[in-house]
């Protein structure tokens, strides 16, 4: 970003003046596990209440005396606007810092979980408890995924692994305390057990300061050398210190005009969403070192430009259109459609197909919570083969959309607690993979400095994919029985395996496609022109 001082310079009376040559490294440690603590619980909220739709669906369809598909829609809507709404809340976190969209997604999502319960009809339900709450956790989503990446780099991996076990232990707790919530004081008081631990994620969020770097100008001496001379010059040299806590560098701001505060936006590096070791990348092997890999990640002037020009701009990049015609993303996106149109079927119908097959009634929670001990498990081994470099994370990644939809098609043919117990743990184990290999691949095959526009695009799809998939099983159900559920949501992990099998396959063909229109323009003119540069 910034060229980089050369030893010599000083003799020769250049004095730097690029204040962003310095700007210091993240924490890497110290408040940083403040900050993964507070994405762990923001994580095991999110996803345990959105897993746990399932265990209201029995009691929602009592209440207001509609069909299971239709009340599968309440948790669908609340899964899909919380991915949907990523690259909005992507801006909303880039302008205004992850404390404060947090802080806020907590407060929405809390107030509509405690609003729902008045809903008179499952519509309103929908809006309350779906729109609203995934509005709410959409505000909360991204900050616990952004400020982990924000305050790690070298130790990044692990910390992003800490902080996304969270969403299996919420699986883990939040299913079994639900049902028992829901059996203590219906589905309304369980429900407002549940806005009161969201209103508690307001203190996570707050935990998500931002981090500020001061930019201090102090008067130096520059030696120039001119006719053999030297003659003294007085100059300005901005140097950046430490990172300070904000209320300091308040202070110090007030009693000394000399230092200016500054604050570096969530999505201001290019590897922020990166969960694999940056010591993977390519980028980083091609740098001297972590300090140059550091500046090269940096794009503070391109965030500027986009406050200045307003937050659609930065919405349409990340949001990007031209993603959409690059055949490998397409390839990507659908792959990850399907797959999520399946993903959360068990998590929504297990319960119930456990239910028709005479499964005791407080054993049918527990189901959900393997899935979520798996999964947990799943992701910490999912880290470790992330950072490995010689790894096919894509063959990985497809191996585990294979096992999904065999563990899933397995659960068409489950008729004891225990044979349901082994499904749910292998579907929580490949799941983990599917999910933690997606930063990873969309690197390996787009690049890192698409990593942020091409998982703002991919979060659109996936949310889709999950909006659709519980309400379409619904229907299979209604018409079919659950075992045809099971086995169609099998087909969707089959397909969805065989296209992201392509992969490798559409970008070659991509890179062929570019090496002709690269020949194609090589005209004997144009090549003449070419052979006179390279010579000169």
């Amino acid at each position: 970003m910034t060229s980089q001082k050369h030893p010599n310079e000083k003799r020769h009376g250049k004095s730097h003046r690029d204040g962003d040559a310095a700007v210091p490294p993240p924490p890497d440690g110290g408040y940083g596990w403040v900050v993964v603590f507070a994405s762990f619980i923001c994580n095991m909220m999110i996803d345990g209440i959105s897993y746990c739709a399932g265990i209201f669906l029995e009691s929602l369809k009592d209440y207001y005396h509609e069909e299971e598909a239709k009340v599968s829609w309440v948790g669908s809507i609340l899964t899909g606007v919380t991915m949907c709404l990523g690259p909005v809340v992507s801006v909303v976190a880039n302008k205004f810092g992850c404390r404060a969209s947090c802080m806020a997604g907590a407060l929405v999502a809390g107030a509509s979980f405690a609003v729902c319960i008045f809903s008179p009809t499952v519509e309103v339900l929908m809006l309350t408890y779906g729109v609203g709450g995934g509005i709410g956790f959409g505000l909360m989503y991204v900050p616990a995924v952004v400020c982990v990446g924000y305050y790690f780099e070298s130790k990044r991996s692990l910390a992003t692994g800490i902080a996304v076990c969270g969403s299996g232990v919420g699986t883990i707790v939040i299913a079994p305390l639900a049902k028992y919530l829901l059996e203590l004081y219906g589905w309304k008081g369980a429900n407002l057990a549940l806005a009161a631990m969201c209103f508690g994620c307001v203190v996570m969020g707050f935990a998500m300061k931002p981090i500020e770097y001061k930019q201090r100008e102090e008067k130096t001496v520059t030696m120039i050398y001119q006719n053999g001379n030297g003659l003294m010059q007085n100059d300005e040299k901005k140097s950046y210190t430490s990172l300070g806590d904000i209320s300091a560098s308040r202070h110090s701001i007030a009693s000394n005009k000399s230092k200016k505060s500054n604050v570096l936006p969530p999505l201001s590096r290019q590897d922020v969403l990166y969960s694999g070791s940056i010591r993977n990348l390519k980028e980083f092997q091609s740098q001297k070192s972590l300090q140059d890999f550091r500046q090269s990640m940096l794009s503070i002037p391109k965030a500027k430009r986009d406050y200045a020009g307003g937050c659609s701009r930065m919405l349409k990049e990340l949001v990007d259109v031209e993603l959409m015609k690059d055949p490998v993303f397409i390839t990507i996106a659908l792959s990850n459609f399907l797959g999520f149109v399946g993903l959360y079927v068990p998590f929504v119908y297990i319960g119930g197909a456990a239910k028709e097959d005479g499964v005791d009634e407080l054993k049918r929670p527990l189901l959900i919570s393997i899935i979520g001990i798996s999964n947990t498990v799943g992701r910490i081994v999912c880290g470790f083969i992330g950072d490995m470099p010689k790894v096919n994370t894509l063959l990985v990644n497809n191996i585990c959309l294979l096992v999904l939809g065999i563990s899933m098609g397995a659960m068409a043919f489950c008729h004891a607690f225990y044979s349901y117990a082994i499904a749910a743990f292998i579907y929580g184990t490949a799941m983990s993979g599917f999910i933690s290999l997606t930063s990873i691949l969309l690197v390996e095959f787009l690049g890192l400095e698409k990593l942020t526009n091409a998982f703002g695009n991919l979060i659109l799809f996936r949310g889709t994919g999950s909006l659709l998939g519980p309400p379409l099983a619904g229907f299979i159900i209604k018409s079919s029985g659950y075992m045809q559920c099971f086995l169609a949501g099998c087909a969707f992990f089959a397909v969805s395996a065989g296209i992201s099998f392509a992969i490798p396959f559409v970008q070659r063909t991509k890179l062929k496609k570019l090496e002709v229109e690269v020949d194609d323009s090589l005209t004997p003119v144009n090549l003449s022109k070419c052979i006179e540069s390279s010579a000169v």
